[in-house]
């Protein structure tokens, strides 16, 4: 009864609103950071793992943030955007480990399996 402003709207939904899109830019601020602490560590990590690892994870948290986006903007065309770069960085990952993994596989059918020798001896 009391609670309309003059363009007709709640003053609850005015302030859910405001909420929503504090929500929204913190975790824009919050997964940029955290998006630059994962460059940082692809840079610094001493093995080709921790270089993959630190790709896959910033694409996925990029993918996160044009969601974030696309609520901010309200441009749903910019979902599709996120699922064309979901689909890209799994290719990406998949052709890095395969290009990683190849010239250290002798024969292309090796699995890696080693059967332990002392397994089933007789003590």
């Amino acid at each position: 009864m009391g609670c309309v402003t003059a363009d007709g709207k709640g003053l609850l939904m005015e302030t859910v609103n405001n909420a929503y899109q504090m929500l929204l830019w913190i975790s824009t601020v919050l997964l940029s950071l955290s998006v630059c602490a994962c460059i940082v560590r692809g840079i610094l990590g001493p093995r080709f793992t921790d270089r993959v690892i630190s790709v896959n994870v910033i694409s996925t948290k990029v993918i996160i943030l044009i969601a974030i986006l696309s609520c901010l903007l309200k441009e749903s065309s910019l979902l599709d955007v996120a699922v064309i770069y979901a689909m890209t960085s799994f290719l990406a990952v998949v052709v890095l480990s395969k290009c990683y993994l190849s010239p250290h596989r002798a024969n292309p059918t090796d699995t890696g399996y080693v059967p332990d020798k002392n397994k089933g001896a007789a003590k």
